[in-house]
């Protein structure tokens, strides 16, 4: 469950603009070795849950269980929810 801050970053589009991305025709550049210096390389520790160290698959500070446990929110970790006389369990 995400805060109101953080929902407003999911909201927005996954695909970026084409049109801001410049001309494509360009000549005389390998389009695979473009590409792959492009890309963001996966650090292994990088999006790792701070509870069970479980991988994430959006950048986040908590997994979606350990979130709804401790009543904070997946991506910046901010307390959202007192969770000290609820019973938080998932099954």
């Amino acid at each position: 469950m995400p805060c109101a801050k953080c929902e407003k970053k999911l909201c927005q589009l996954a695909t970026p603009d084409t049109k801001r991305d410049g001309n494509r025709c360009t000549v005389g550049v390998n389009k695979l070795v473009e590409k792959r210096i492009q890309k963001d390389k996966i650090e292994p520790n990088k999006n790792q849950c701070k509870n069970c160290k479980a991988f994430l698959h959006v950048k986040g500070k908590y997994c979606n269980v350990c979130a709804y446990k401790q009543g904070r929110c997946h991506l910046c970790g901010k307390k959202m929810v007192d969770v000290s006389k609820h019973l938080m369990s998932v099954v």
